[in-house]
């Protein structure tokens, strides 16, 4: 094994335990090899199961990922050991994308597989399930089945924030001693000021569930958590790291 492939299997393996163990939905099985090629992974996460004619809410599924000889050049190889009905997932390969790029770190795929079997990534164009496909455009309304964020988020590097003193915030407020008026001439007490009544107050805006976000850099449009706003991400086909904000 070349030095190179080498250090790219302990770099995967280190970054995919660490994401896996921060995320609440997914559980590494286990893990083959020394440093690993081959990893099975449990989501629980709400998709489909197809049981004769019926189709079956079910919450667990179980992927294996294989990493072949020539990775990261060629992309890893998955597929379900549990059964799912998806456009885009047959029982011998899971379809994760066509533009695999050799600096795309193995826990981005992790995610991807997570948002198919969601129902929140799916391609009814060419399809390896056409049942499925034909699902999908009839119930469109009804996706995705799972809003969990499987999102592959970017830590800060900013370590220390220093406070600095803003030009436009407000001045302190001086108190001021009212003056002290002469009681020794009779004087007419004030005339009553009728309040105005209050203003009606707006309500407040719909929370959003979920943020429509372009890579400023190659313009890939992802469908985000609402949860996820403030924090960054990484594209998946130019890989340019960038902030999730809301709408305007």
């Amino acid at each position: 094994m070349s030095n190179v492939r080498l250090r790219r299997l302990q770099a995967d393996h280190q970054n995919l335990v660490e994401y896996i163990r921060r995320h609440p939905r997914l559980r590494l099985i286990q893990a083959a090899g020394d440093p690993p090629e081959q990893y099975q992974i449990e989501y629980r996460i709400k998709s489909l199961r197809q049981v004769d004619d019926d189709l079956r809410e079910i919450k667990s599924h179980i992927v294996e990922i294989s990493l072949p000889r020539n990775y990261p050049r060629t992309p890893p190889q998955c597929r379900m050991l549990t059964p799912v009905f998806h456009p885009n997932i047959a029982p011998h390969a899971i379809c994760v994308g066509d533009h695999w790029s050799a600096g795309e770190p193995l826990k981005s795929i992790v995610a991807r597989i997570g948002e198919m079997l969601a129902y929140q990534s799916y391609n009814v164009k060419s399809p390896l399930n056409g049942e499925a496909a034909r699902w999908v455009e009839e119930h469109l309304e009804e996706l995705p089945l799972d809003r969990v964020s499987l999102l592959v988020e970017e830590t800060s590097e900013v370590d220390d924030v220093e406070e600095v003193a803003d030009e436009n915030s407000p001045a302190p407020v001086r108190k001021v001693r009212p003056p002290v008026r002469d009681t020794s001439e009779a004087s007419t007490p004030p005339p009553r000021v009728r309040e105005a009544p209050p203003k009606p107050v707006a309500a407040p805006a719909p929370a959003l569930d979920f943020v429509t976000v372009p890579c400023p850099n190659c313009g890939t449009q992802y469908r985000l958590a609402a949860a996820n706003i403030g924090k960054k991400a990484r594209c998946r086909d130019c890989q340019t790291v960038f902030p999730i904000v809301g709408p305007s």
